[in-house]
């Protein structure tokens, strides 16, 4: 790599376990206003070779992702059998999706009438940093996975 020059040309997806696939469809239909662009179950070889997990089995669904060429992989691991974690956002190791919108306070309404259960009883304002000015709310899906809309302040 030249000094000076990027190691990555762009992002190609962020990815979830769910523990059950056919309920996050659903959820992630409702949140992202479209279905999944390809569903199937993986088993062959390479797979588990790459995860570290031989003879591993996925129901996998991924969505296009709103602005670009990133997507959205949602995988239920068959094989090794799921287990739960703790999904709280202060943990080591969770991550988030950060979706934006330019109409917080309406997809607030729409995430919530879909099962998203939001952190805040409203969006709330943000007061300091790159977005301030802007708003924001945490929400979770079905597993408990951490989601948040963020409304970019006015320019």
């Amino acid at each position: 790599m030249s000094a000076g020059s990027k190691p990555y040309s762009g992002t190609n997806h962020v990815g979830f376990a769910v523990s059950n696939l056919d309920r996050a469809i659903t959820f992630y239909t409702a949140l992202l206003g479209e279905g999944p662009f390809f569903r199937s179950i993986y088993e062959a070889p390479y797979l588990g070779d790459i995860l570290g997990y031989p003879g591993c089995r996925l129901d996998a669904a991924f969505f296009h992702l709103p602005g670009g060429e990133t997507f959205l992989e949602l995988l239920h691991y068959l094989e090794p059998a799921a287990r739960k974690v703790d999904p709280e956002t202060y943990n080591v190791g969770n991550a988030h999706l950060c979706l934006e919108t330019d109409d917080l306070a309406h997809d607030y309404k729409r995430v919530a009438a879909a099962g998203g259960v939001f952190r805040s009883p409203a969006p709330i304002d943000i007061t300091f940093g790159p977005f301030k000015g802007g708003k924001a709310a945490y929400f979770r899906d079905p597993d408990g996975i951490s989601i948040e809309l963020i409304q970019s302040p006015p320019k």
